[in-house]
């Protein structure tokens, strides 16, 4: 299954791709932005654009995602005191999202909200909208919570009314109460969080509710994967939290003794929530059942140890937001418009004193140094510059012509009018001109700019798309969990020889399912089954014979065709069993010894099961072979192997000895005057049922013992021995 989450690196992302990836699921991450450059671990493939951007279709059809998580309410890539762009902002980019998901008409998509749209109340309501009107002259602690729960609320709004008019699998999902350990003061902006830093800071804890229950971060994750995997729903819009709570009492008194604290309590008594849902969600936990590992208390001691440890990185100082820093911004927005204005006056000094001195010169009298400098501004600034300098002009024009007439006398002067008609006319149309190429010079660039990043993002689709091609032709081919490398291993055993196959089966399933310990069993009878091979001393720590019954509940599994799987890490049983059937009956038994806890999921269950298939009928046809070899290759009247029946099964069981995956004795008996056929019959109640007698034409019998070596024989050999038969216990052993 292939899992779409979309949302910045923080805390609640982390969580989510550990345990999706811990059950096997393929993962793909959209970052939100191009800031990210870090590789996020147990992903796929991630992607680097905004939520906003044209290419989320591309993305969307290259990933074609069974699941999308849209993390909403958890996305880091929001700043929130920004109020009203960034709730456009998110809007917008959840409506693009949506969109491109909507055309692949497959898969289910899930929009994570929180339960902060119930937080803010009437009185905060109003004053956080008259900020939001005035947001440079006004500033109040909740405008942030209010903007969030306000773009959240419309979130779940659009995504409610999308699934009603496309009738796509699209879920809403509000979380009650997360608690996690956050890494970061803006992590850290969550209830309880919170009240542990005012308590930490402050020495109080002001209170908003009488219950508080919060819900774990590891107990989210467990349930969206349960929520992920479910196939049916009810409904379209859900909660999740907590089952129980802790009293507010109760909060205060586990808060002051994890931080060795004594704070003082405080109310915060508000009117009625600001929004009543038209949409009233359902409690998830009536469709997928799952259980809450920890309760509030072990959240707060927690969160409390986490924040007292991390405090300089936790809580941020609060003197750098406020009126003050809203003053320098103000302050630096109008020194900013306002310098080139004062470039301006500045320049027009140099040129009125140049003009006063010309205007008496006889080679420079009709050199008009006011036009060149309303020209000089009108290239430069453009038209509103050429305007305000052309006044400075005529100001400088009348108090020059003031010296030797009366202002009445320049102001009835039709040639004055006539040069300010100039001078408006020709800086005017120059500074219009500048304007409307910088215009289109700034319209070209942004149209440039535009098409080399749509052409950036292509291109990275495209070589992203390209490496996942590469990728997925490399898995086919030569990756060991591919399903055509697994095919064609698991064939190799249909050319074993039939006295091979267990042996050969037990590196095979060693191979696949890296896994050092493995062993194999074969069933000899309704209530034993005796060891074929194993690939390590620690696989053979059962014996070479097992009562295999007793183990009710791997037992109960095979009979439910189904693998075993040791979670409660009982001591003395394999972590995971797969049993090979023939009607119904055990057959033989694959047991699994050295697993790390982390793959104990369905993936590799699923796995496991089938490569047991895949090898079922070489272990099947070996077993048959078995049967045949008890009843038609023994010497008429004994048990007795044939010569070539017990060379062959020698030199598998010497090869298999080789590669350590099992061990073998071969004692050699001299038999009295009456033959091997006598010797064999007075000492075959020596022997267990997995050994084997033989003859290779020299006169001696032989007595292959399997599953043990030469140290272990000395209990065969005593018995030999004291039934009068001289024995020697052959080491040269050849081919």
């Amino acid at each position: 299954m292939k899992v779409f989450i979309i949302g910045g690196c923080n805390t609640v992302v982390n969580a989510l791709l550990q345990k999706f990836n811990k059950e096997g699921l393929k993962l793909y991450v959209l970052t939100g932005s191009h800031q990210y450059h870090n590789k996020y671990k147990h992903v796929y493939e991630q992607y680097h654009f905004s939520y906003e951007n044209n290419c989320i279709k591309e993305v969307f059809e290259s990933v074609r995602p069974d699941v999308t998580i849209f993390t909403g309410a958890f996305d880091s890539n929001y700043h929130w005191e920004n109020g009203f762009r960034e709730i456009t902002s998110y809007c917008s980019g959840l409506y693009n999202i949506l969109t491109a998901y909507s055309l692949l008409q497959f898969g289910r998509f899930i929009y994570l909200s929180s339960d902060e749209i119930s937080r803010i109340t009437e009185d905060e309501y109003a004053a956080i909208t008259k900020q939001m009107a005035e947001p440079e002259n006004s500033f109040h602690e909740n405008y942030a919570t209010a903007c969030k729960a306000n773009a959240l609320k419309n979130g779940e709004e659009i995504c409610c009314n999308y699934r009603e008019t496309t009738g796509l699998d699209i879920l809403t999902l509000r979380i009650n109460e997360l608690c996690y350990l956050p890494k970061s003061a803006d992590e850290a902006d969550f209830c309880l969080s919170k009240l542990c830093m005012e308590a930490l800071t402050e020495k109080k804890v002001t209170l908003s509710k009488d219950l508080y229950m919060p819900f774990y971060l590891s107990d989210m994750t467990e349930f969206l994967y349960r929520l992920v995997k479910a196939d049916d729903l009810k409904h379209h819009f859900y909660y999740m939290g907590a089952d129980n709570g802790i009293s507010a009492n109760e909060l205060c008194l586990q808060i002051d003794s994890c931080l060795a604290l004594s704070t003082h309590r405080e109310q915060n008594t508000g009117d009625e929530t600001l929004w009543i849902d038209s949409r009233l969600p359902y409690n998830l936990a009536d469709e997928v059942s799952c259980t809450c590992f920890y309760d509030a208390k072990a959240c707060i001691q927690m969160l409390c140890k986490h924040i007292q440890k991390h405090k300089k990185q936790l809580i941020i100082n609060k003197e750098t937001t406020g009126t003050k820093h809203n003053v320098k911004k103000w302050l630096a927005h109008i020194f900013q418009a306002a310098l080139p204005f004062i470039e301006n006056m500045i320049c027009f000094i140099p040129f009125f004193m140049i003009n006063n001195r010309v205007t008496e010169s006889a080679y420079f009298a009709r050199l008009d140094c006011y036009l060149l400098y309303v020209l000089l501004f009108a290239i430069v600034y453009g038209q509103q510059q050429a305007s305000f300098s052309a006044i400075l002009s005529i100001g400088g024009y009348f108090f020059r012509q003031m010296y030797h007439r009366t202002g009445f006398e320049v102001a009835l002067d039709y040639n004055t009018y006539v040069w300010i008609a100039q001078l408006m006319i020709l800086g005017l149309s120059v500074g219009y001109l500048r304007d409307q190429l910088s215009s289109m010079k700034a319209d070209k660039a942004d149209e440039i700019t535009y098409l080399n990043n749509r052409l950036k993002d292509i291109e990275e689709i495209n070589a992203i798309n390209t490496r996942l091609k590469n990728d997925l032709e490399t898995q086919v081919v030569n990756q060991s969990d591919s399903i055509g490398k697994i095919f064609e291993i698991t064939s190799s055993l249909d050319s074993d020889e039939p006295e091979s196959v267990f042996f050969h089966a037990a590196e095979v399933v060693s191979q696949l399912m890296d896994c050092r310990d493995v062993a194999i069993y074969n069933v000899s009878n309704r209530n034993y089954a005796r060891l074929m091979s194993s690939t390590s001393e620690s696989a053979r720590r059962l014996g070479n014979s097992i009562a295999y019954t007793e183990y009710t509940q791997m037992v109960e599994a095979f009979k439910n065709r189904t693998v075993f799987v040791n979670r409660q890490l009982t001591e003395n049983v394999p972590l995971m069993a797969a049993a090979i059937l023939s009607n119904d009956e055990i057959q033989s038994i694959i047991m699994l010894w050295d697993i790390s806890w982390d793959r104990l999921n369905l993936s590799f269950m699923n796995r496991f099961q089938v490569i047991g298939y895949l090898i079922q009928n070489a272990v099947l046809r070996a077993n048959r072979y078995i049967d045949v070899l008890e009843h038609e290759r023994y010497i008429n009247g004994t048990k007795i192997l044939e010569p070539a029946a017990f060379r062959t099964l020698l030199k598998a069981f010497l090869h298999a000895q080789q590669k350590g995956l099992t061990d073998c004795s071969l004692i050699q008996i001299t038999p009295k005057a009456e033959g091997i056929a006598h010797a064999s019959r007075a000492l075959e109640r020596l022997f267990r049922n997995s050994d084997y007698l033989g003859s290779i034409n020299d006169g001696f019998l032989y007595v292959l013992l399997a599953n043990t070596s030469p140290k272990d024989a000395g209990y065969v050999t005593q018995r030999i021995a004291e039934a009068g038969y001289s024995y020697r216990l052959v080491t040269d052993i050849k081919d």
